[in-house]
């Protein structure tokens, strides 16, 4: 999700290419398994909280394919694998996202259904419901926004990479993790868990050390990146970080 800018006549990518289709496929396949845990973990084919919540992917999924295919189809090719030069902190990091995102699916299906833990009103999953849509809003503008927003942390020299400071990029310097976690604490009141925002605050925390992380290269290795930290002054968080 780095913060930069290219011209897309010099990438030279204008179809999919294998990396780009296999990123494709892996968006579709994500949510199919994830219903399935969701399904096993509480024990039944009836919980409609996992249905809609996987049918809300698959409709993100679907929408962020065709806009990228439209405004920017280079970029699903650029997310479609990590890089060789992804930095070692990151490959860390995204070693953590798959174990994360099952466990926050597990603990809500015991504790929702299974187990019932704990209780929520349904105003808490229309609630959960509205911020996911937000949370993807701002992830989706800034993926439109931004051709440099891959998948792994890296300068991307092969990319003519170059501070971006437009759209999102002006309320904070690393818009789409905003929007990621907000999608990521969303999902534990989607799904009717109390317990499920357990996981899913860690998951959020391990998000903010990464975007700490990339700043704190993109200072050092980016060109233009501290002038571009003096006008927007925020990591993360509006008037807070």
């Amino acid at each position: 999700m780095s913060n930069g800018r290219v011209d897309g006549s010099k990438t030279g990518e204008v179809r999919l290419n294998r990396d780009g289709v296999r990123g494709v496929v892996r968006g579709f396949i994500g949510p199919i398994l994830g219903l399935f845990v969701l399904l096993v973990s509480a024990g039944t084919i009836g919980w409609i909280n996992a249905w809609v919540y996987v049918g809300m992917r698959l409709l993100y999924h679907v929408t962020y394919v065709g806009l990228l295919m439209t405004k920017s189809p280079g970029l699903l090719n650029q997310r479609g694998r990590v890089k060789k030069n992804t930095k070692t902190f990151d490959k860390v990091i995204l070693i953590s996202f798959v174990p994360f995102s099952f466990l926050i699916q597990i603990i809500c299906g015991l504790d929702a259904v299974r187990f019932e833990w704990s209780s929520m009103s349904v105003g808490f999953v229309v609630f959960g419901v509205v911020i996911w849509v937000a949370g993807i809003s701002f992830t989706l503008w800034s993926m439109v926004a931004n051709p440099h927003f891959e998948a792994s942390v890296r300068i991307q020299e092969d990319r003519d990479h170059r501070v971006f400071a437009l759209g999102p990029y002006r309320i904070v310097r690393h818009p789409g993790y905003l929007g990621f976690i907000i999608v990521i604490l969303s999902i534990p009141f989607i799904l009717g868990s109390w317990w499920g925002l357990v996981p899913a605050a860690v998951f959020a925390i391990t998000i903010m050390i990464r975007t700490g992380l990339e700043d704190r290269m993109l200072r050092v290795e980016l060109s233009g990146y501290l002038e571009y930290a003096k006008r927007t002054k925020y990591r993360l968080l509006p008037l807070v970080w």
